[in-house]
């Protein structure tokens, strides 16, 4: 820093600046603030300004770790190093000055050599679509580094980072195998002491070479920013002047920003106050019988503070169960830079925010201290704070009160997944016993009931001088408890009924974890323990042949070294071009049926920096992202831009352009839309059509109607089904970069398809198809998402670069993705059967409907019906299918579409069947089995010996007789899945002749699944040279026209088979040659054939009408083991076995990863992953905070995967079969054994009451608890 460029501030003591620095690795880096908002964050710098696009971003908002990088800082309470990762979406780059910043690029690389990390995750090929990649290395670097980690601590790490690819298990393997304690199976190297530079000025390693011997103390200063100041203080003092200075201004302190994940910050403040660096907020000391810590100390330092002092002072031993609860709040990332006082401001500002700080601390009764601007320090208990005026106040202290031997404490936390979820409801309790049985204090704390409701009075004054361990005193308990519990209702939080039953079980769980286990039934004693999750395991179990490598050769994807270095670019990071501008999407804020009455922008084009409002009166031709000359899905226009009549909630209206994204998101919601609402209510789900007679939302799409009817009915079962929605959670969202080139349009969309963008931005500009370029290199994640839906965000970009000749880039905001983007069709099924003591079907009348969303297009018809039938003897079924459209977003595809809701809906139907006949369904399956496929059979008894099924459900029923409230279920899912063929793809081969190297470039589309990899391969098995001669091109329109879009399972192997036709028509040119020369190698070859003027370039189409090209089916049979608490609606996967039907697997380990990701998706879509609106069809689950995909502590704890040997594919390419998609299709085995493991605790409620419940959407821990049929009433001891 130029210190002679400091400029005194004439009002303060503070130095003004106008740089600061920073470094990234060893590379010191200036920052300019002249024209830097305050809102500028980390991530925003790293890639916008320095190009370090190996750093992603996705939510904004710390919940997917996409934007994780690592840092080294300095602790001001010690002077020493640490290095931690944190979100560099969360963090303002302000908050940076003098850190140390590792980036993905940074770390390791060709040219300096790869870190183990990442090696090892190349190595336990732990990538697929990359994407998430960076953030999981830079989440594993400071891990590593710091040294001498565990199994445990490696799985515990990772709550942040959320991948849909992989499933995890190769991620978790890969890092584990670097540990101190891993097996010698996947044993890695770790750093010897030795090799850790020792840093000079503390003793404690160094991380990165110094940028100086020793950092000078740092002075106050601040920066005079456009609007407002940034401020950087070091003491208690320093900030109460610039409260003094900032007078009656905003102003906001920062440390974490966490609570922008929470609450997105909306608005400006005058003066921002970095308190980072305030020494007296980050201490600790010891006060007679209290602990007085500072405020401002990290989530992280806290737990390591608490876990120290647990053990070495008695009286403060619950600090460990503290610490126990907090990591259980948000991320190691999040934890890391957020604060104590952070999370406790948060909710003074937010009182429904569920602060799992708040109810600990005010569960032991913690005091606060706080100081204000009169500099009079005074202390305050937790509730008393959320009622004072906290303007200029800062919290100093938080002091916690010692607890001696007669005290109990605990304190629980109910998430919708295992970590990084906000609470569904969490309690903690406080009791002083006397002989350790009567209360004499005592604290019951709740949230999130509402607002205003903290403790349970009556209950806790009903407690004092009562003997606990009594069931009158408990039952008596839980009646005031159930008086004074009334939750509140705000979408989409759980039920009030939810709620207060689980807060009462958690009451009682308290209470038997406390009691003496000679007072307690032994089938009670489970109900004491949380669960406690061992570290995973998985095998993987495939053969290959060496004699046809690298072909079967089971090698890591061939991207996954540039994608584990930050090299592998996507559509996001497309490096801007000059004048390049950004779009931000208009949506409506009314519910379906308003009419739009006037549109005016006046207030979001006087921002500066905004260049243009566009919307439907600026397409040149056709207002249409499916136009029917698109695809056979279309048969109905759906608008870009809404020209009046409101479709859907948050409808795009039009879209602003302007100099930045940030600038063009926040002038977008500027846009000031009147609408006239309709009286007519929104119609949102299916069973919303059906209640309201909606016939003419209802269309009729295929029908089987029955052969025969069965003679022997001893059984009439009658039921319904509901499968809901599902969001594909691409950790690349929705984007398009559009570049007007002469007078054509070249666009790099993140799509599944470079024909489908193309037409429709054809159409839309109403220009010739051969004006428009499309190139496409890799997505991040598709799952059908992008297979349709891009057009919408193509054309639009299209339109904006059209109209204003500009470079445009339109890249969606997670809300604005989730809130527009059509999810997975939801289905519904009701039923009525008649079976015989057997369980075999008589006869079965059937309506199964499937929800379109508003438009009709992406039919599943024929899909549901196929897949419904295709596993049974259908004969005696009548059934009907039907489509209906709601006012939601038009459905699309979603991975194993249709097929996933078919297998699942049969199946139920089965165990239906054996529920009520308690029967065994393995039974039930084999009687009603399509006969004419034996492999049916086959594959579920080879699952039923290889994974001892029948053994296993022994132990479970032993084990529920035992165990009150802990049950577990088995459920098995046979699979009989039909690989249809459609398309084609074009694959262009050129070959050098200078080194004899080969570039390929075909229709499909890489985003995860391996396609290239396989190709790769294929190719150099065909024309025998090594793997790493040749390069798979991006797919383009020029080379590739007319493809159609990658999915259905199918791209990988028609890709590969054009590939290996390729090969053959080449080898086939080049035989005339080589029958000239002595055995050539292949660079002698080439450059002869090269020399004779013979082409080096092939081309081939793959066509389902090809002759040699065969449907087939798919089979596998799938075993899931899962535990539940029935006091609390939680389960764990225990165990899963699952066979899939390979063929010969091309490529195994993206075979693994394809069967293990997909498999984990559909886990998601039946246990956490739930779509909720609002009664206006506004989608109240549009971001991280309440939309839950698994993360990696909700995969199974051991995890098994079979590819069956010596099972060539005749029909396949090169014997194989397709992966992607049916193994998603088996998932539904888990909410099975959840409802196996229910039906266990509804017969220990009320042995009158069924067994089988119905599905209704995901088996989320609300609806597994409430199907338990708890009832405090049988709350005893």
């Amino acid at each position: 820093m130029d210190i002679g460029k400091e400029i005194k501030d004439q009002r303060s003591f503070f130095a003004q600046r106008r740089e600061f620095n920073f470094f990234i690795e060893d590379e010191e880096i200036t920052v300019k603030t002249d024209d830097l908002p305050p809102e500028t964050s980390l991530n925003y710098y790293i890639r916008q300004k320095l190009h370090l696009t190996g750093t992603k971003y996705m939510c904004n908002e710390g919940g997917c770790g996409a934007c994780v990088v690592a840092v080294t800082v300095t602790d001001p309470t010690t002077n020493c190093d640490t290095i931690l990762a944190v979100n560099s979406c969360l963090v303002p780059i302000y908050v940076c000055e003098g850190w140390r910043v590792h980036t993905i690029e940074s770390i390791g690389n060709e040219k300096k050599g790869y870190h183990p990390i990442q090696k090892a995750l190349v190595q336990f090929n732990g990538t697929q679509c990359g994407y998430c990649t960076s953030g999981m290395l830079m989440n594993m670097f400071p891990l590593y580094e710091l040294g001498d980690f565990t199994m445990e601590q490696v799985e515990n790490s990772f709550a942040g980072n959320i991948c849909r690819c992989t499933g995890y298990r190769p991620i978790l393997s890969a890092f584990k195998s670097l540990a101190s304690d891993a097996t010698p199976a996947v044993l890695g190297s770790y750093a010897d002491i030795e090799d850790i530079k020792i840093c000079e000025r503390s003793g404690k390693r160094c991380f990165a070479p110094c940028a100086s011997k020793c950092s000078k103390k740092s002075q106050p200063h601040f920066y005079s920013l456009q609007s407002s100041k940034w401020y950087k203080v070091y003491s208690i003092d320093e900030i109460l002047d610039v409260f003094m200075e900032a007078g009656e201004s905003s102003y906001q302190l920062v440390s974490g920003n966490s609570a922008k994940g929470v609450y997105p910050l909306r608005k400006e403040v005058d003066f921002y106050i970095d308190i980072t660096c305030v020494k007296a907020l980050l201490e600790h000391r010891m006060e007679g019988d209290h602990l007085v810590i500072g405020a401002n100390m990290t989530l992280t330092n806290a737990m390591h503070l608490f876990c120290s002092l647990a053990t070495q002072h008695k009286q403060f031993s619950y600090l460990q169960k503290l610490a126990d609860h907090i990591d259980l709040v948000a991320t190691v990332s999040v934890r890391n830079v957020g604060t104590l006082a952070g999370n406790l401001f948060t909710k003074h500002e937010h009182h429904e925010f569920p602060s799992d700080l708040f109810l600990i601390l005010e569960t032991v009764g913690a005091q606060l201290t706080l100081v204000g601007v009169n500099r009079n320090q005074y202390n305050k208990n937790l509730v008393d704070f959320l009622r004072s005026d906290m303007n200029k106040v800062v919290i100093k202290n938080i002091i916690l009160p010692a607890l001696d031997e007669t005290y109990r404490y605990e304190s629980y936390k109910i998430m919708p997944r295992a970590q990084n979820a906000h609470a569904l409801i969490h309690a903690g309790f406080l009791l002083k016993l006397r002989d350790n049985s009567i209360v004499t204090s005592a604290r019951l704390v709740f949230g999130p009931i509402n607002p205003n409701f903290i403790h349970a009075k009556m209950s806790e004054e009903y407690l004092i001088g009562k003997q606990l361990f009594k069931n009158d005193t408990i039952q008596r308990l839980f009646h005031y408890l159930d008086l004074e519990i009334k939750p509140n209702h705000v979408l989409p939080d759980p039920s009030p009924e939810y709620r207060k039953k689980v807060a009462i079980s958690l009451t009682y769980k308290f209470i038997l974890s406390i009691a003496p286990e000679s007072k307690l039934l032994p089938n009670f004693v489970s109900g004491r323990s949380k669960f406690v999750r061992p570290v995973s395991t998985g095998t993987q179990d495939y053969e290959t042949n060496e004699s046809l490598y690298p072909l079967t050769q089971a090698i890591p994807k061939i991207e996954a070294l540039s994608q584990s270095t930050g090299q592998a670019k996507y559509i996001m990071d497309t490096p801007d071009y000059p004048n390049q501008l950004y779009a931000a999407l208009v949506l409506a804020k009314a519910p379906a049926n308003s009419t739009i009455l006037e549109i005016d922008p006046k207030e979001a084009m006087g921002i500066k920096g905004v260049v243009a409002y566009l919307d439907k009166n600026d397409i040149p031709g056709r207002n249409s992202f499916t136009p029917k000359e698109a695809s056979f899905m279309f048969v109905t226009d759906e608008e870009i831009f809404c020209s009046g009549h409101v479709e859907y909630y948050h409808q795009p209206i039009g879209m602003i352009v302007a100099n930045s994204q940030y600038i063009a998101e926040k002038a977008a919601e500027l846009v000031n839309v009147t609408y006239k609402r309709s009286s007519e209510k929104p119609l949102l789900t299916i069973r919303d059509i059906l209640s309201n007679n909606r016939s003419d939302r209802i269309k009729l799409d295929d029908e089987l109607k029955a052969t025969r009817l069965g003679e022997d009915v001893k059984h009439v079962i009658k039921g319904r089904f509901d499968a809901s929605t599902q969001y594909h959670y691409t950790m690349e969202t929705q984007c398009c970069v559009a570049v007007p080139e002469d007078d054509e349009l070249t666009l790099f969309p993140s799509a599944q398809s470079v024909t489908m963008p193309q037409v429709t931005a054809a159409v839309t500009l109403n220009i010739p198809a051969n004006k428009i370029n499309v190139i496409v290199r890799r997505l991040g994640g598709g799952y059908g998402a992008k297979i349709s839906r891009n057009s919408i965000v193509s054309c639009a970009a299209a339109i904006a670069a059209y109209k204003l000749k500009k470079p445009i880039k339109l890249s969606l905001p997670l809300t604005t993705n989730m809130n527009i983007i059509g999810k997975r069709l939801p289905c519904s099924m009701d039923y009525d059967m008649g079976v015989d003591d057997t369980g075999t079907i008589q006869y079965l009348n059937a309506s199964l409907y499937s929800d379109l969303g508003y438009a009709g297009n992406e039919s599943l018809g024929n899909a549901l019906l196929n897949m419904v039938t295709g596993n049974f003897e259908h004969d005696t079924w009548n059934m009907k299918i039907f489509s209906t459209k709601t006012d939601t977003p038009q459905a699309t595809f979603c991975r194993a579409p249709g097929t996933t809701e078919a297998l699942a809906t049969s199946v139920s139907l089965m165990n239906h069947i054996a529920v009520s006949l308690n029967i065994d369904p393995v039974t039930v399956y084999q009687n009603n089995f399509d006969k004419q496929q034996p492999n049916l059979s086959k594959y579920l008894n080879d699952l039923m010996e290889w994974a001892n099924v029948e053994s296993r459900r022994k132990d479970i029923m032993n084990f529920n007789l035992k165990n009150r409230w802990v049950k577990k279920g088995i459920a098995v899912v046979p699979m009989g899945y039909f690989q249809i063929l459609f398309g084609n793809w074009n694959v262009y081969l050129s070959v050098y002749q200078s080194d004899g190297t080969v570039a390929i470039t075909h229709g499909g589309i890489e985003m995860g699944q391996g396609i290239n990899t396989k190709v790769a391969q294929v190719c150099a098995h065909a024309l025998g040279i090594p793997l790493n001669h040749i390069v798979i091109k991006p797919t383009n329109t020029t080379i590739s026209p007319n493809a159609l879009v990658s999915g259905g399972s199918l791209t990988s192997e028609a890709v590969c088979y054009a590939v290996s036709k390729a090969c053959e028509e080449l080898k086939q040119r080049m035989e005339v040659v080589k029958q000239t020369m002595d055995n050539p190698n292949w660079l002698e070859l080439v450059q002869a054939c090269y020399m004779k003027d013979v082409s080096l370039t092939t081309t081939f189409m793959f066509s389902s009408s090809l002759p040699d090209v065969n449907a087939y089916h798919i089979y596998g049979a799938t075993c899931a083991e899962v535990q539940i608490d029935v006091l609390t609606g939680q389960h764990n996967i225990l165990r899963v076995d699952l066979i899939e039907d390979t063929g010969n697997s091309m490529s195994p380990h993206v075979d693994i990863g394809q069967v293990e990701g997909a498999f984990m998706m559909g886990v998601g879509y039946w246990t956490s992953e739930e779509i909720i609106y609002n009664p206006e069809g506004e989608l109240a689950t549009n971001r991280t905070w309440n939309y839950k995909p698994p993360g990696v502590k909700d995969i199974p704890i051991d995890f098994r995967v079979k590819f069956p040997k010596k099972n060539p594919n005749p029909l396949g390419i090169f014997f194989s079969k397709a992966t992607g998609e049916p193994p998603l299709c088996m998932s539904c085995c888990v909410p099975l054994a959840i409802r196996n493991a229910v039906a266990a605790a509804r017969t220990d409620s009320d042995a009158t009451a069924e067994k089988w419940y119905p599905f209704d959407g995901p088996s989320t821990v609300e609806n597994t608890f409430l199907n338990c049929l708890n009832d405090y009433k049988q709350y005893k001891l």
